[in-house]
């Protein structure tokens, strides 16, 4: 072909393509020397832009509602060497923007400073506008003094103010005694402190120690704990109690509710304790040992209740629970099995936030740092502020908001550290597989088995109304060996229900919705359970210890005087590995929580055995048949499938 027409057709694919949006690879050989060499090109396909939330535009003074001059409304600051002028801006509209750095020009704002003091004097000259980070930065030393004071005061205690948290587990202890199934966690807590109490099964003290210290995300303090030994213990021993507990693991937890129960003095000042961090942070991402009071053993379903009447996210249980955030709720959401490469969670808070899905308003429960967030909310939607038609935002100003909000909300977040919960893929006890592959039980052919079962469900009311059920029940099926165990209706009406069960099952396994004729009497329950069952022992089964091997007449030739076959020659195991093309959804077991879509990267498929017939069509010389017995001794003698159809054929 000729080349120049050759490019010409490839070129034209290719638009083709990018103009339907799929990825192209081409693989071009060249063949100059008598080598021959390959070269791949690889023409990336590039996405779409993003969302429209996400895509930053340039206000238009169009947009904004035209404002009513106030003449009252006067600058106290007059203009003019002298004041001689009033300033009125109250039907003014301000344009912001963020304009590009030139770093051959301005190398200087180039330079990363490690305060807000060292940026400001290397100004160069310029006069330095103090921003929403400066100010921010100024109130963050403030929060963070403040939170580490009253952090180490209730540790600590404070006379007429705050009982100590080491005295509050000590007098739990106490109460509970060394023998207690509490003892080793509430003595693992206490030796974090520095307090030593005995327990009489030491060995789960210091395997709870050796966990806790050895998982350096729970327990090597951070941010303003490292400021004094006192604050990085009180970080330790509250994370230590910060432990989350799920409902199959309730024993400590139990054991701990009893003991509030039996002492209101303890369980007044716990509850305070908790009432407190739940407004200095924010409401608790789990329940409480106080929450179980009342439940005297592990109840699966009012557990399950419990968390939703409580409006908890983690269906777990904690001493000192975590604190939530509206970001920790969204990303246990969107990621339930761990963070796909390449994902930001900045850029997905912030997409959500825009599209409303994440309101930022604080509720009734709120703490103080849901306030502290919504105070952010206008760096992303100026739409929201009192101030949207009084400014003119560019792209890049937008942008430089973006930054803003990125930046302070991540302050905000280490200010509350210890206190607060951080997103994960599955509260600490709860795992969660790596790989998401179907599971079968069967091989998923759910519409043969519901046709089977409907076929037997035909027999049976045809048999019924034919030869009565009294004779049915009188009559038994037949096996090589005599009857059968079960009546004949018995026997027919459990085949009948076995196949609807394995239609469930099957449904099931592929996520398709059972679906019955209006009117069909099917108890979906109890086959189910039926069906279930046989799977389990099904190779148990005497009947599938029966030969299978058959031979059947389907065409007989009189005027070439042969007779054709259809044949099973026996039994044989095939591979079936089953995966995913549209992925599934998960959440979690227990406790409230979306679906959410299985990332692609965790898909993986499975890989399956299944006996299957081998089949064989044959002619045979002469008008005759096989019986089983001719069949099967053929089969044995020959082994092989080609010397089995050889001989059948001779």
């Amino acid at each position: 072909m000729n080349p120049r027409l050759l490019a010409t057709i490839l070129v034209s694919l290719f638009l083709a393509a990018a103009a339907a949006g799929i990825g192209v690879f081409f693989l071009w050989e060249r063949s100059s020397t008598w080598r021959g060499t390959y070269e791949v090109e690889q023409i990336d396909y590039q996405p779409p832009p993003p969302a429209g939330e996400e895509v930053l535009v340039d206000d238009q003074l169009e947009e904004k509602t035209p404002l009513v001059f106030d003449p009252t409304q006067v600058d106290r600051r007059p203009l003019g060497a002298k004041g001689e002028w009033l300033v009125n801006a109250s039907a003014a509209v301000l344009r912001l923007d963020a304009p590009l750095l030139k770093p051959d020009q301005e190398p200087h704002l180039l330079t990363i400073h490690p305060s807000y003091a060292a940026a400001f004097a290397a100004n160069h000259g310029a006069t330095v506008l103090p921003s929403v980070n400066l100010l921010d930065g100024k109130a963050k030393q403030f929060d963070d003094g403040l939170y580490a004071a009253l952090d180490l005061a209730y540790y600590q205690g404070l006379k007429d103010s705050f009982i100590s948290h080491v005295q509050l587990v000590r007098r739990l202890y106490d109460r509970a005694g060394k023998d207690s199934v509490a003892a080793p966690y509430l003595a693992a807590g206490l030796e974090l402190a520095g307090v030593a109490v005995e327990t009489t099964d030491r060995a789960e003290k210091d395997r709870l120690l050796r966990e806790f210290q050895s998982n350096e995300v729970a327990s090597k303090p951070i941010g303003f704990y490292t400021w004094n030994d006192s604050l990085g213990t009180c970080f330790r021993f509250l994370r230590f109690f910060q432990r989350e507990f799920d409902p199959e693991h309730l024993a400590v937890p139990l054991s701990i509710t009893r003991l509030l129960a039996q002492d209101k003095t303890i369980l007044a000042d716990y509850q305070k304790t908790l009432g407190f961090y739940a407004r200095l942070t924010n409401p608790y991402i789990c329940l409480s040992t106080a929450d179980l009071i009342g439940m005297p053993a592990p109840d699966a379903d009012r557990f399950s209740k419990l968390c939703k009447q409580k409006k908890v996210s983690h269906a777990t249980v904690a001493l000192f629970p975590p604190s939530t955030s509206k970001e920790v709720v969204l990303f246990e959401r969107l990621f339930p099995l761990g963070i796909p490469e390449n994902v930001d969670l900045m850029r997905e808070l912030v997409r959500r936030i825009r599209s409303g899905q994440v309101n930022l308003q604080p509720g009734p429960d709120s703490g103080w740092y849901d306030h502290q967030v919504y105070a952010l909310e206008t760096l992303l939607l100026p739409e929201k502020g009192e101030e949207r038609d009084k400014l003119v935002l560019t792209k890049a100003y937008k942008k430089r908001m973006l930054e803003a909000f990125q930046a302070m909300i991540t302050k905000r977040r280490e200010t509350h550290a210890r206190g607060g919960a951080m997103s994960a893929s599955a509260p600490m006890a709860m795992e969660r597989p790596d790989k998401i592959r179907p599971r079968l039980r069967i091989e998923p052919c759910p519409s043969y088995y519901l046709r089977t079962a409907r076929a037997y469900a035909f027999l049976a009311t045809f048999l019924e109304a034919a030869v009565g059920k009294d004779a049915l029940h009188a009559l038994h099926g037949l096996k090589k060996e005599g009857p059968r165990a079960l009546d004949l209706h018995t026997e027919l009406l459990a085949m009948r229900d076995l196949f609807y069960g394995l239609y469930l099952i099957s449904a099931e396994d592929i996520g398709l919705k059972a679906a019955f004729a209006k009117g069909e009497p099917v108890d979906a329950a109890r086959c189910y359970q039926q069906a279930g069952d046989w799977v389990a022992k099904a190779f148990g089964d005497e009947d599938l210890a029966a030969d299978t091997r058959v031979a059947v007449p389907i065409f007989i030739d009189t005027p070439r005087q042969m007779t054709r076959l259809w044949t099973t020659l026996g039994v044989r195991l095939a591979k079936l590995d089953a995966r995913y093309l549209r992925p599934p959804q998960l959440k979690p077991a227990q406790g409230p929580g979306d679906w959410q879509v299985v990332e692609d990267w965790r898909l993986d498929k499975s890989d399956y055995l299944i006996p299957v017939d081998e089949y064989a069509e044959v002619e045979l010389r002469g008008l005759k048949v096989l019986t089983r017995e001719e069949l099967r001794a053929v089969c044995d003698r020959e082994k092989t499938k080609e010397a089995i159809l050889e001989a059948l054929r001779r």
